[in-house]
């Protein structure tokens, strides 16, 4: 069976590859991106269930690539994560109809877990497993933090 994929685009490479674990963890497959440009480009692509977006990225920034998006008719649903949100910006992100939730780093990654599968529930194969907490958090709690994002 073939699991539903999710772009996951941060420039950080350690928040990426957490976040594309803990989405692995919940069932999905998973894509990474590093800059604006080339998630815009495989954001594009058939296939997706849905996308994972900071907004702070090298090439065009997580809102240029998510307006674009928009632009194109492309209504892929969008997570997005930052660690800097004005009330300009977050305005902006809500007028998107794509984007399903706003998440100002750092986060709690079992909170984010059980979003993303709600959020992208629809691309879940039926009867998928919930996410077992201690999958998530071998040494205790996890969140998600960063000074960069």
């Amino acid at each position: 069976m073939t699991l539903p994929t999710v772009l996951v685009a941060d420039n950080d490479t350690a928040v990426r590859g957490l976040l594309a674990e803990v989405l692995a963890r919940v069932g999905l497959s998973v894509r990474q991106a590093d800059d604006g440009e080339s998630a815009l480009a495989m954001a594009g692509e058939p296939g997706l269930a849905g996308m994972v977006c900071d907004l702070d990225m090298p090439r065009r920034s997580g809102l240029e690539v998510l307006e674009e998006l928009a632009r194109r008719g492309v209504t892929l649903p969008a997570v997005v994560v930052s660690g800097y949100l004005d009330e300009a910006i977050d305005e902006r992100l809500r007028r998107l109809p794509a984007v399903r939730e706003v998440l100002r780093k750092p986060f709690d990654l079992l909170g984010f877990a059980a979003r993303a599968r709600e959020h992208f529930r629809a691309a879940l194969p039926a009867g998928a497993a919930a996410v077992p907490a201690a999958s998530l958090t071998p040494g205790g709690p996890l969140a998600l933090g960063g000074s960069e994002h």
